[in-house]
């Protein structure tokens, strides 16, 4: 299979010379110049990579059925993203076990389902969101390691609170079984972060989103950073962004963006349920109302924002509308997810790469997606 007469874009820079793409069994086997001539021809980038999602289609994939897992991976193919990472929220972790048993006997017959990043329960209660509170945990006690060690082949990311007891405890186990820790969720300020930090972790949840900024403890007149301001003063922490312009309001983009560059910022969806439905009710997890409006999901009492209904490939258009250069946007959407979570296998076009490819307008718009080299939307 080829495609053939592209620009491709990779590593934060568009080609400049039209290219074919050859792929054998699903690999990338050359990418060589194209003897095509196109008046306007397509960006060629790799399939994006949503490291932070709960569903889509109207289900969530911790619903742990074939069905469910069918819906939201379709969701997530039809939209450029073709590996993802299932998300769950704040859960008691003998449920959380039980769902992620289930799991792991689904087959992905859509998007490449890569394994789950656990939203709790180690969070804070101030800056739950959309979490059940009843679920949350403000201790890391020594029996809870043998949950992390019985899933560790499942789990790629775990979200906490670095003001939770014991908090450097669990980020080193979680360091030790090469599961990625990010801070989120939280009412933490710089010393326990870093302190995290030091043990291993090395990314901020959703950032601007329930995570704790500058304030002082009580009886404590010193005024400290918070998740917000640390994320953005440390190099070794990179940021998931839910770049739709809800969330994250395009000026807001632009100080993340300028303090952490595009190659430490990672697209999530942060999607749930409604993503890709009408506007109606729906669910996150599988007891938590919440209501979609047709731009964004709140809490069914409208209190909060719930998450998103924007994929990461129309945040992509999103951002080249705010005139960020097409290749660092989608650099943002594949290679940064990909290199943060240690994928040597795919996001980026290159050989010996999965041909996992999404086609592209000059402004963005999602024209075609090959998953391991054939054609899916």
């Amino acid at each position: 299979m080829e495609i053939k007469g592209v620009y491709i874009v990779k590593n934060g820079t568009t080609g400049s010379v039209l290219k074919d793409i050859v792929v054998e069994n699903g690999i990338i086997t050359d990418v060589r110049d194209s003897a095509e001539t196109k008046a306007e021809p397509l960006f060629a980038t790799a399939g994006f990579i949503d490291e932070h999602t709960h569903g889509g289609y109207g289900h969530d994939y911790f619903e742990a059925t074939q069905e469910a897992a069918d819906a939201v991976s379709k969701f997530h193919l039809d939209h450029g993203t073709t590996s993802f990472v299932a998300t769950s929220v704040a859960t008691k972790l003998e449920v959380l076990d039980t769902q992620i048993s289930k799991i792991r006997k689904l087959k992905n017959n859509y998007a490449d389902m890569i394994g789950l990043h656990m939203e709790g329960p180690f969070i804070s209660v101030k800056k739950k969101g959309a979490q059940p509170e009843e679920n949350i945990k403000s201790v890391f006690e020594d029996s809870d390691a043998e949950f992390f060690i019985k899933n560790k082949d499942l789990l790629r990311i775990v979200t906490l609170c670095p003001h939770v007891q014991n908090a450097d405890k669990l980020v080193k186990l979680l360091s030790s079984l090469g599961i990625v820790s990010h801070a989120g969720h939280d009412d933490s300020i710089e010393p326990e972060i870093v302190r995290c930090v030091e043990n291993g972790l090395s990314g901020a949840t959703h950032l601007y989103c329930a995570s704790s900024g500058l304030g002082r403890r009580k009886g404590d007149l010193t005024k400290y950073m918070g998740l917000n301001e640390t994320a953005l003063a440390r190099d070794s922490m990179a940021a998931e962004v839910i770049a739709d312009g809800i969330h994250i309001p395009a000026p807001l983009f632009g100080l993340i963006l300028k303090n952490k560059g595009y190659r430490s910022i990672m697209l999530v969806s942060d999607s749930l349920s409604a993503a890709g439905m009408p506007v109606g009710n729906y669910k996150l997890g599988v007891d938590i109302d919440i209501y979609n409006n047709g731009d964004v999901a709140l809490l069914a009492d409208f209190s909060a924002l719930a998450g998103s209904i924007t994929p990461v490939s129309k945040m992509v258009k999103i951002l080249v509308g705010y005139g960020i250069p097409l290749a660092e946007a989608a650099y943002m959407g594949n290679e940064s997810p990909a290199k943060h979570l240690g994928l040597t296998d795919r996001g980026s076009i290159a050989i010996g790469k999965r041909a996992d490819i999404c086609l592209l307008t000059r402004d963005a718009t999602l024209k075609a997606v090959y998953l391991a080299g054939e054609r899916r939307a």
